[in-house]
């Protein structure tokens, strides 16, 4: 399953989002969007996990206040 994260900090890493992931399951991959200028995030990313894990992650986080911010936490739709 591919979760969209958005609302992100700009200063939260791919490490603060798999280990925040990784208490509902296998954490696949994760990646921040980053401005290919400056390398900045963007403040969103994309997380890949089981279909099971990701349906609770979602379920969990959404709206979630997560380094001073409410987090969105979405699925992505299948060819999205």
């Amino acid at each position: 399953m591919n979760i969209f994260v958005g609302n992100l900090n700009k200063k939260t890493t791919a490490n603060h989002l798999f280990q925040l992931f990784l208490q509902f399951g296998k954490v696949i991959s994760v990646r921040i969007l980053r401005d290919n200028q400056t390398g900045y995030s963007l403040g969103c990313g994309y997380i890949e996990m089981d279909s099971q894990a990701g349906s609770a992650a979602i379920q969990n986080l959404h709206e979630m206040f997560f380094m001073n911010t409410y987090m969105e936490v979405n699925e992505v739709p299948i060819g999205g």
